[in-house]
């Protein structure tokens, strides 16, 4: 079956399927309240608004143009988010127009339970369609390498390592550029040959693996390609640099990679900001007693402020002051020597020892939140002349200042907190800001709660390799960014 068909039919059946779905939930619900499926105009109304509502929310939040087979979770996010904000939007309507109580809470809140599980029915029946179709060789691009460099080697790597990409490297073109031989991938020819070979008319994609600065082979087979009907995909040979966010652009016509930027702009910084506030608000107010309790028992185990403030790097490289209960006895770095580490051999008092172990301290820093310094989920903030050093030790140190620094993160749910590798905490901190969606975040603040509290007096930075609970080889494998030059229609 061919490619393209393939995708308009899974294309079509999340379509078709989240229509029904929403219908289904609507009048399933309905027959559950009131016994019976055959509803009243009012709640056909209701119906249809949110049905119309959320297929314009899915466009804004473009759910149906993340590829299924690659990250199924992320497109279920956005289609439960679409579905969630029509039904905000519907009591909103509700509460303006005074038909709050037309309707039944009973019936609204079955709805909206059924909808989330039919939407992720509707997704993992059509994954499952999609992986049986692609272990019968269908729905697969079959692809074209130029150019064994380092960034194509990698990317040969990855097709085989995930079948989910639907891509299957079925020869290569030698370039002058490259770095070895594609073991199992057989030769098709030469750059100069490139014309003759794509005569064939045995691929449906064409990727580019050569460095940026070979811009004149990279013209050539360009020009080569002009009279092939084929998707032509650039992977710039940029293996060893840290790529964050990287993305296409338009600009006036010409194409630009970015390879370095925050995730967090536009809607993503709203929707982060909102997040981090409605949070903050909603802890602060339940944890307050607690805050309370804390702020006397500091006061009490030793003469001096309840906070300590310290000056920390957060978002651009900035200074901000983070705010802790005091664990310590006043004074302790009046000498001005500080070092890195060593949590564990610092002067506490008895009631500073227990809040640091069970991280009590750091909740003032909601308060941070509110004040837009910091963020509940993001790389920890460090101190300005830790920073300075490390900036020059550590590759990729600086990216993590992209974003704002958090009370939590992926590096401290995945154990690498207190005096722990460095190095590993960076690379982690380095994959939130990658993959940075709502989701994560909620993901990672519900880790948090069962595993991210107690400091564990094992931990040495001595540890090494990957930490259960991280993505496999996403977190340290570099990144190989592919740019879609050209794509047939």
């Amino acid at each position: 079956m061919q490619l393209k068909k393939i995708n308009a039919l899974v294309d079509l059946e999340l379509h078709a399927g989240d229509l029904m779905t929403a219908v289904t939930a609507a009048h399933v619900a309905h027959l559950v309240r009131f016994e019976g499926a055959a509803m009243d105009s009012t709640y056909a109304a209701a119906m249809v608004m949110l049905v119309l509502m959320t297929l314009v929310i899915s466009m804004g939040l473009r759910v149906y143009e993340q590829p299924l087979g690659e990250r199924p979770i992320s497109q279920y996010l956005r289609i439960a988010a679409s579905w969630a904000a029509s039904f905000v939007g519907l009591m909103v309507m509700g509460y303006l127009l005074k038909l709050g109580d037309t309707f039944s809470r009973g019936w609204v809140l079955l709805t909206f339970a059924l909808g989330l599980v039919g939407f992720a029915l509707v997704r993992l029946i059509a994954l499952v369609a999609l992986r049986r179709l692609r272990e019968r060789g269908e729905g697969i691009a079959r692809c074209l390498l130029v150019g064994a460099t380092d960034s194509g080697l990698h990317m040969l790597e990855q097709v085989r390592g995930n079948a989910a990409l639907g891509m299957d490297i079925t020869a290569y073109v030698k370039t002058s550029y490259d770095h070895g031989v594609p073991e199992g991938v057989p030769l098709a020819g030469s750059l100069l040959e490139l014309e003759d070979i794509l005569q064939r008319g045995e691929w449906d994609e064409v990727l580019i693996a050569l460095p940026v600065s070979a811009n004149r082979a990279i013209t050539y087979a360009m020009d080569r390609m002009e009279q092939f009907v084929v998707t032509v995909k650039l992977v710039p040979d940029l293996l060893g640099r840290q790529l964050i966010n990287h993305q296409m652009e338009d600009c006036g016509g010409v194409p630009i990679v970015t390879l370095r930027t925050s995730p967090l702009e536009g809607q993503a910084w709203l929707v982060k900001n909102i997040e981090d506030r409605v949070l903050a608000a909603g802890i602060l107010l339940m944890i307050s007693p607690l805050m309370l309790a804390l702020a006397i028992g500091v006061k009490l185990s030793s003469p001096g402020p309840v906070l300590y403030r310290q000056r920390r790097i957060g978002l651009d490289g900035k200074e901000f002051e983070m705010m802790k209960f005091r664990s310590m006895p006043v004074d302790m770095e009046k000498s001005g020597k500080v070092a890195w580490g060593g949590a564990q051999n610092k002067t506490t008092t008895r009631f500073g020892k227990f809040i640091r172990q069970t991280s009590l301290d750091e909740l003032p820093q909601f308060l941070n939140v509110l004040r837009g310094d910091m963020s509940i989920v993001g790389p920890r903030p460090e101190r300005p002349m830790f920073v300075e050093q490390f900036k020059g030790e550590i590759d990729g140190y600086m990216h993590k200042h992209l974003v704002k620094a958090g009370i939590t993160g992926w590096a401290q749910v995945n154990g690498w907190r207190g005096d722990t590798d460095l190095t590993r905490r960076i690379e982690h901190d380095l994959y939130y800001i990658n993959h940075w969606s709502l989701g994560f975040d909620l993901r990672i603040i519900f880790m948090t709660l069962f595993k991210g509290f107690v400091h564990s007096e094992k931990q040495s930075s001595s540890r090494t390799g990957l930490v259960a609970g991280a993505a496999p080889e996403a977190a340290t494998a570099p990144q190989t960014p592919v740019v879609v030059v050209e794509e047939a229609q």
